[in-house]
């Protein structure tokens, strides 16, 4: 009996020991994956889309409570405003289509349907440098002039998978096609103007 007794207990112990918990960037991750699923079955609009996304976040942060309170503190709620920047730096990325709608909603830029009648893309034309992610997933473009360019990636079109798959190489001479949006950056507390990837073409 107390043979079997020592065994349970070692085997709880070394459970709690060695069960890892999520790093956070991991947790961001996470977060921003519940948040969107909980995102996409609400009706947004210009005037409820901020709740709207509290409460997903809120949602998101219930269900990894124990991993929040590691990483940001027992009073993780008085810094609810920090979780959700850093849940939107990854929501760029994990479903970019969540960020457009919001865009869309809020009539940011191209999102109103008068402007959107007129609306032309520019173009953009040099040679696939790299693409990586910091707080969005950025395109590298050089064009023949030695100019070089960072796009964002955040929206959904036909020809992504030559970047989301790595199809493209170092040096491969491409199309682009943007438009110049205002987006919130996380990472510096501030409204800033990217250049939006509209659709890429292979030259």
């Amino acid at each position: 009996m107390k043979k079997t007794t020592f065994f349970i207990i070692f085997f709880v112990f070394t459970t709690a020991l060695f069960s890892q918990k999520l790093t956070k960037d991991e947790l961001k991750t996470k977060l921003a994956e519940v948040t969107c699923k909980c995102a996409e079955g609400k009706e947004m609009t210009k005037e409820n889309y901020e709740l709207s996304l509290g409460l997903c976040i809120l949602e998101a942060v219930n269900k990894y409570q124990s991993d929040v309170e590691y990483h940001y503190g027992k009073d993780y709620i008085s810094k609810i405003e920090e979780i959700g920047g850093d849940v939107g730096e990854k929501v760029a990325v994990v479903c970019p289509n969540l960020l457009m709608k919001i865009l869309e909603t809020t009539g940011d830029n191209f999102g109103d349907n008068t402007s959107a009648e007129t609306y032309e893309d520019e173009i953009l034309e040099g040679a696939f440098v790299n693409s990586n992610v910091d707080g969005f997933l950025f395109v590298k473009i050089k064009e023949a002039s030695g100019k070089t360019h960072e796009l964002l990636l955040i929206n959904s079109f036909d020809n992504s998978y030559l970047i989301l798959d790595k199809v493209l190489k170092a040096n491969d001479k491409v199309k682009v096609f943007y438009f110049d949006a205002l987006l919130y950056n996380a990472k510096t507390n501030k409204f800033e103007n990217f250049k939006v990837i509209n659709d890429l073409v292979k030259l």
